[in-house]
Formats: C-alpha cells, sequence, structure tokens
C-alpha cells in the first residue's frame, strides 16, 4: 500500500503510518457493524464465528468484484477442496469455496468460509498446488484460528478476521483489505506453521503430492521479488510480512513436513497439471478493464462499469487495486481514491470516520461545490520523524448515498508546489459515457505447447508483461531458469 511504503524510521512515524494504512484501507467501506469479542475460552462461540463469516461474505464479494463468472472454473475449485475436506478429519463441517474475481494473488479464511482468486490461480501450475493453498486455509478454518486472534486483540468492533497469502501488486502497493471495521490482523508464526502443515498433510490424505504446497509458495516468493524489482524496490512489500512468516522459511518447513509425511508411509505424486492448465487457459488476467476500470498514461482513471473518471498530476503514477486507486510520487507525496455508501455528510465523514481512522483530527471540515456536486475537505498536519506530513481528505458525494474519497499525504515542505494538481484532480472527478470510451482489451491465460525452435526469451516476446518479461514468464511459470523448458511442455503466456 502506498502509505505503509512512505520510509519513516521512528516509532511515531511508524504509528501515524500505520494508522494511515488502516485509514486508507478501511475508508473506502462505510459498514460499520460489529460483533462482540466475547463467549468461551477462545474469544468466539462457533456460533459467532459463523456469524462472523456470514456477515462478511456478501461484504467480501462486493469488495473483490465478485466470483468469477466461469461456471466450470468455479465447480473445478470447489471440486478440489471438496475432495480435501473429504479426505479430513471434519468431512461434515460446512464450507463455502468462492473463487474471486479479483487479480490479486490472494487467499483467505473466515469461519465456514475459503476465499481464493482467480489472480492467485494464474501463479499456480497444478491442481496439486491450489489444493495446498486451499489446504492451507482449511488449517486456518480447522484450527479456529480467527477466534483465537480475536481472543487476543484489543480492536473492538471488530467485524472479521481476514488472512491471505499476499503478494503486492506490481507497483508494490497492494491495499490491506479492510471492510469497514474488518481489521487485517497478523496470524501468529505458529498459526501459519501450523495450518502449512494441515496443508500439507490434507494433500497426502487427498492423494496429491504432498511437496506441490512448498513449490507454490516457492513460486509466491519469487512473484513478490521480481515485482518489487520491476516496481524500483529493493525489499518485500511490508504487508506481505505483516501477515505471514517468511516464505523462504514457509518453503523449508512445508518441504521437511512432505519429506515427514512421505517417510511415514506411501504418498502419491500426483500433480494433475494438465487438467490445471486445461482448467486456466482463456482465464482473464489482471484488471478487467469494463468491471475493474483501468489506468490511462499513468495518470487518468477511468472506469466504465460505474461510468466516472478523473485525472491526476502527471507526477502521480497510479495504481488501479481492488479496494482503491492509489499513487504516489518520487518525493513521498501519496495518494488514494476510493468510494462507498454512506447516509452521513461529507463533512460527518471526514470529522468522524476518517478522523478516527488516521488519527488526526481534520475537523472542521469544510464545504464545497465542484462540478455541481457537494462535498467537504478536512486538512491536518502530522508530525513525524522525517519532517511534517499534510494530510487533505476529500469526500464528494455522487449519486445516492454513494460517496467517493480522495486522500491525500504530502511531505509539508511539498504540499504548496502539489496543491494546484490536487485541486485539479478533485475537479476532474466526471461522470462518462462509457460508450464512448475506448476500452483497452483484457489479457488472458493462454496456455501453449512449448516448440522446438522456442526459447524463455522468444515465449517471454509474445507476452504483454509491461516488463522484466523473460523473468516474469519463468517465475509464473514455475521453471528453475531459462534453460527449464522442454519440446511440448505446456507454458502459460500472459495476452
Amino acid at each position: 500500500m502506498a502509505i505503509e511504503n512512505q520510509r519513516v524510521s521512528k516509532n511515531e512515524s511508524v504509528t501515524i503510518r500505520r494508522r494511515l494504512r488502516n485509514a486508507i484501507a478501511g475508508v473506502a467501506a462505510f459498514a460499520l457493524a460489529a460483533c462482540a469479542s466475547t463467549g468461551g475460552p477462545l474469544g468466539l462461540s462457533r456460533d459467532q464465528e459463523k456469524a462472523i463469516g456470514e456477515q462478511q461474505h456478501p461484504q467480501i464479494l462486493a469488495q473483490f468484484g465478485g466470483e468469477v463468472e466461469d461456471a466450470k472454473l468455479r465447480a473445478y475449485v470447489e471440486g478440489i477442496a471438496k475432495r480435501l475436506i473429504a479426505a479430513g478429519d471434519h468431512p461434515a463441517d460446512p464450507i463455502v469455496v468462492t473463487t474471486l474475481d479479483s487479480p490479486v494473488v490472494n487467499a483467505f479464511a473466515l469461519p465456514g468460509h475459503v476465499y481464493v482468486t482467480r489472480g492467485l490461480l494464474s501463479l499456480a501450475n497444478s491442481e496439486a498446488e491450489l489444493a495446498g493453498v486451499l489446504g492451507h486455509e482449511l488449517g486456518h478454518v480447522y484450527a479456529r484460528h480467527t477466534a483465537r486472534r480475536v481472543s487476543r486483540s484489543n480492536v473492538t468492533g471488530i467485524g472479521a478476521v481476514i488472512v491471505g497469502i499476499l503478494t503486492g501488486s506490481e507497483q508494490g502497493m497492494q491495499l490491506a483489505n479492510q471492510l469497514g471495521q474488518v481489521y487485517l490482523l497478523k496470524y501468529s508464526r505458529g498459526q501459519e506453521y501450523e495450518s502449512d502443515l494441515i496443508g500439507v498433510r490434507l494433500l497426502a490424505k487427498a492423494n496429491y503430492d504432498p511437496t506441490a504446497q512448498a513449490d507454490f509458495l516457492q513460486t509466491l516468493g519469487r512473484w513478490t521479488d521480481v515485482e518489487m524489482r520491476a516496481a524500483g524496490q529493493n525489499s518485500r512489500p511490508p504487508e506481505f510480512l505483516s501477515t505471514h512468516p517468511n516464505s523462504a522459511d514457509r518453503v523449508r518447513r512445508a518441504a521437511a513436513e512432505a519429506q515427514a509425511v512421505a517417510a511415514a508411509g506411501a504418498v502419491s505424486s500426483e500433480r494433475s497439471r494438465a487438467t490445471y492448465m486445461s482448467m486456466i487457459n482463456g482465464m482473464l488476467y489482471g484488471d478487467d478493464p469494463v468491471k475493474q476500470g483501468f489506468i490511462r498514461n499513468g495518470n487518468e482513471f477511468i472506469h466504465p462499469g460505474m461510468g466516472l473518471a478523473f485525472t491526476a498530476p502527471a507526477e502521480f503514477k497510479l495504481a488501479n487495486t481492488p479496494s482503491a486507486v492509489v499513487g504516489r510520487t518520487q518525493n513521498g507525496g501519496q495518494m488514494q481514491f476510493s468510494g462507498g455508501a454512506s447516509n452521513e455528510t461529507p463533512a460527518a465523514i471526514i470529522e468522524g470516520q476518517i478522523s478516527k481512522s488516521l488519527g488526526v483530527n481534520l475537523a472542521p471540515a469544510r464545504n464545497f461545490t465542484v462540478n455541481g456536486r457537494s462535498g467537504a475537505v478536512g486538512t491536518a498536519r502530522a508530525q513525524t520523524q522525517n519532517g511534517p506530513l499534510d494530510v487533505q481528505a476529500f469526500v464528494i458525494s455522487w449519486e445516492g448515498t454513494t460517496k467517493y474519497i480522495f486522500l491525500w499525504v504530502t511531505p509539508a515542505n511539498d504540499t504548496a508546489r502539489l496543491q494546484r494538481g490536487v485541486n485539479d484532480t478533485i475537479a476532474s472527478l466526471r461522470k462518462i459515457n462509457p460508450g464512448s470510451v475506448q476500452v483497452p482489451n483484457a489479457d488472458h491465460i493462454n496456455v501453449v505447447a512449448v516448440g522446438a525452435r522456442d526459447t524463455a526469451a522468444s515465449l517471454a516476446a509474445k507476452t504483454t508483461f509491461p516488463n522484466a518479461k523473460e523473468e516474469r514468464f519463468i517465475v509464473i511459470n514455475g521453471l528453475l531458469d531459462a534453460s527449464d523448458i522442454r519440446v511440448g511442455q505446456s507454458v502459460k503466456l500472459v495476452r
């Protein structure tokens, strides 16, 4: 996420940064449903856990673009999960498995629910690898980690606890997934390891190759590293490590558990790679430009489905994430655009929820009108060890109860220079006629067979990856290096 990637070093700077992170992820949704974290030694009774899953499921669908439209793909993923569930110790427990239409590489669990995104499906290279991910998330459900973490949390009004296998987006600005009062809280290393071990054992019991989980974790770590380097950053995104142990450590532990399972008795080597590749062939990759919007010229966001657009200052490089559009400058300026439904006035939202989430007082908010729409703006200055930051929150009323939010954080010594661009961006928020927009073609996963003259470089050149084509091609296909391809082998091309 953009705010968390700002380079500050001391305790109070980190505190402000975390508040900004939480606020940026949270202000996009205005639902404030809460449930008490009481009942039983784990903090929540089983009925309360079940209620969390049922209450949050519709919000998660909305947050992640709903389910994928391909009914065969949904049924395929559900079938893998059912195979794992049937082989486990809780075959009668009702668990709903949902494949989300999101490009983010992510999987997570709530009580009674397991979620996986098509972004994660694009990174896996066999049915067994996907089964390893699903087994890990089933482990969180079976071990009741949600209840255990709520019982240790000091957060009140919590709606749910979401965990997932998170990587940074291509621009390294992946948002934490928060829905209103839903907080992304860190699983302990022990809980993550426990779920990994449960996943490996479920693989073996369901007659999958138990080493597949470690292979996917390794691919996940390599993919994150590629994207971070391509984005010009030298380290793994903080949000990845904030929720999961070091992936190299997890790879070693998962591999060791797979060896232990194999030593205890005969295990299958089934991967079902061919079946898996045929199922994801043609799957959408990345954003759906119509449903999820797209970035044009680096600083213009257009969303045909929502019928709106805005243009940010040229020096703000935008990234489209599932929860928001985020952007930043080389000098540390950062912004976010998000939206949601609220019956409150723009000023009340700023003075209430946004101020509270940020931990800064944005009151009194000032009302304004832009392009015939009412709005409000609140400003504040936050002191950090690296100098003061200026925070500006704009909330604009749209159709019905819909509100849109622009949140800007800029170094105080750069605010005056950027202010005109900030104001111009607010003024640029406009309705568009979807039929008049030239929508770019969406990328898809194309599965092809390696030909006699093909090389990793020649195949990578056929992809639409924006940079690091060969390295991305190698990692997304789970190859060791450029020489690890053979004639006739099925590989994924993004184009």
